[in-house]
C-alpha cells in the first residue's frame, strides 16, 4: 500500500474583514442622477472582488468593510466600533473630504490605538494602513497624520500618482483602474497577513466616540 499523500497544511487565513475603508462622504447633488459617492462604490466593489479572489475569506465576511449607514443611533456606532476592532487593515481614501472629516479622524485614532495595544503586549505589528490616493494631491496637500504614509508605488503606475484613482475612473481608463485596484488589493492582503493585527474590545474606543456624540455634523 502506498503511503497516503501528505499535503502541506495551509497557513490559517485571516478571517476578520481584511480592510476598513475610511472615507469622507460626498453630499448628494440634487441635479445628479447617480448616487452620492457612486464612483467610490464602484471602486469598493472591484476592490472587494479582488481581495476575495486573492484569499480564502469566507463569503459571509465582508472583505473590505464600507459603512453606508447614515443614522447616528447607538446601534450604528456599536457596529462601527465592532468593525474597527476586528478589521485587519485601515484603508483611508486620501482626499479633502477625508482630511476634514471628524469621523475619519476618529477611525484613524481607533486603529492607531489598537496597533499600540498590540505593541504594548510585546507583539510586533507592521503599520497596518494601506492608503488610496483618491484625488490628485501633492505631498504638501496631505496633512498629518496622513502625510507620513507611502501612498504611491511603482506597481501602481505614474498615472495613478498624477491623477489619483478618481481621475482614472472619471476619464474612463478602465484597464489602468483595474490594474491599480488589483495592486491595492494585493497590498491589503499582504499587510493583513503580515501584521496579524489582533481583534480588541470595542470598548477601547468608547472615549473617542463619546467625543463626537451629539455632533450635528456629517453622518460619517
Amino acid at each position: 500500500m502506498h503511503d497516503q499523500l501528505q499535503r502541506p497544511r495551509p497557513r490559517s487565513s485571516v478571517q476578520q474583514p481584511y480592510g476598513f475603508l475610511s472615507y469622507g462622504r460626498t453630499p448628494h447633488v440634487p441635479a445628479s442622477d447617480g448616487p452620492a459617492d457612486g464612483r467610490l462604490l464602484r471602486f469598493h466593489a472591484k476592490l472587494t472582488e479582488d481581495v476575495m479572489a486573492l484569499t480564502d475569506l469566507d463569503a459571509k465576511i465582508p472583505a473590505v468593510y464600507l459603512d453606508r449607514r447614515i443614522d447616528l443611533g447607538s446601534g450604528w456606532q456599536d457596529a462601527l466600533k465592532d468593525h474597527l476592532a476586528r478589521c485587519q487593515v485601515l484603508v483611508p481614501v486620501l482626499g479633502p473630504r477625508l482630511f476634514t472629516s471628524d469621523w475619519c479622524a476618529v477611525e484613524w485614532q481607533c486603529f492607531q490605538r489598537r496597533q499600540q495595544l498590540q505593541r504594548d503586549r510585546g507583539m510586533f505589528t507592521r503599520n497596518a494602513v494601506v492608503p488610496v490616493l483618491w484625488n490628485p494631491l501633492k505631498s504638501e496637500d496631505i496633512p498629518s497624520p496622513y502625510a507620513e504614509l507611502q501612498y504611491t508605488h511603482q506597481d501602481l503606475g505614474p498615472h495613478y500618482a498624477q491623477d489619483g484613482l478618481l481621475g482614472l475612473l472619471t476619464s474612463g481608463r478602465h484597464t489602468t483602474v483595474n490594474r491599480v485596484v488589483y495592486q491595492l488589493a494585493r497590498k491589503i492582503v499582504e499587510v493583513a497577513v503580515g501584521a496579524r493585527l489582533e481583534p480588541c474590545d470595542p470598548a477601547l474606543f468608547d472615549d473617542l466616540f463619546d467625543s463626537l456624540n451629539g455632533s450635528a455634523g456629517e453622518a460619517h
